[in-house]
């Protein structure tokens, strides 16, 4: 297997492990995202039943991403900024995961879990337009943008209290990122680790 190919896989890997976790979450505990005035997929993280789950969607992501991006190594634009990408990625991920854990506990941290959510959110659409640009701008990819926009337009209704979709908000942005985000890897271009300095 290629350099390559094992870093596009671990980026798969990754966002394929998040949305398996974050579906056990919701099979083990529905009432919390599948109600009328839905909650965010970080009240996984507080229940006993679906803590363990919730913290392997996305500590397995966070790794894979950090893994992913050493492979990606090289100095061409791209490669560079595909691997800043995905350790930004990763560092979201992980501060989203440990603030979960917290943030009940004080309107303080709450206000923090809260800040890292947008600061994800944010970053998801920015860098999804990004790869927009990356990618060959087929159909495809346009139509993933345009979930992916959509999905914050939805966030934010939520946020101002027009509506109450958190959850689904989450579900579109994360898939629309991660299938954006395995088709970037694809087409960055890499070195060949034998041909790069140590």
């Amino acid at each position: 297997m290629s350099v390559k190919t094992r870093a596009v896989a671990y980026v798969a890997y990754g966002q394929l492990l998040l949305a398996l976790f974050l579906a056990l979450c919701v099979l083990l505990h529905p009432g919390i995202v599948l109600k009328a005035d839905e909650g965010g997929m970080s009240n996984y993280g507080i229940h006993s039943k679906t803590a363990a789950a919730y913290t392997l969607s996305l500590g397995l992501p966070t790794l894979f991403s950090f893994w992913a991006a050493r492979l990606f190594i090289g100095d061409g634009r791209s490669v560079r900024q595909f691997r800043f990408l995905l350790r930004l990625y990763g560092w979201l991920i992980l501060l989203t995961l440990l603030s979960t854990y917290v943030y009940s506990l004080d309107t303080a941290l709450r206000d923090i879990h809260i800040a890292i959510g947008v600061a994800l959110a944010i970053f998801e659409v920015a860098a999804s337009v990004w790869m927009y640009r990356l990618l060959s701008q087929r159909r495809w990819d346009a139509t993933l943008l345009a979930v992916e926009l959509v999905g914050f337009a939805l966030a934010v209704f939520t946020i101002v209290g027009v509506l109450h979709v958190l959850f689904l908000s989450q579900v579109l942005t994360s898939g629309a990122f991660a299938l954006l985000l395995v088709d970037s890897g694809r087409k960055v271009e890499i070195v060949n680790p034998a041909s790069h300095p140590a």
